[in-house]
């Protein structure tokens, strides 16, 4: 029997999972550390423009960019995140479903943007 492929895909999928999950980790826990920056260090661009947009119903971008502390819980409340005052800050979970829904949102905004 030969696994030299399904070991090669299993290798590169967790290569791949690996990186996610250091982004989210990472973002997760720089925006406890410090909220102040700009989200510009954890997301491209058009990334901020389009979670922005879709945060606030509209499609113009703020003056200013968003800081990284307001980024992460809008991604951490497309997950699922509540925002209560007795809740806990997000955790790596619901920054994963979050991110996943953003990087649907960023595609589409995308494609919209190319229309105009």
């Amino acid at each position: 029997m030969h696994c030299d492929g399904n070991l090669d895909r299993f290798v590169r999928a967790t290569a791949l999972f690996a990186v996610i999950a250091w982004r989210i980790l990472y973002a997760t826990l720089l925006a406890r550390a410090d909220a102040d920056p700009s989200c510009e260090v954890l997301l491209q661009p058009v990334e901020w423009q389009a979670l922005y947009s879709h945060t606030h119903g509209t499609t113009k971008s703020p003056k200013q960019i968003p800081s990284l502390g307001q980024a992460v819980l809008w991604i951490s409340m497309l997950g699922g995140y509540l925002n209560r005052k007795h809740d806990h800050p997000p955790g790596p979970t619901v920054m994963w479903r979050g991110f996943l829904i953003l990087h649907e949102i960023t595609k589409m905004y995308r494609l919209f943007r190319q229309n105009e």
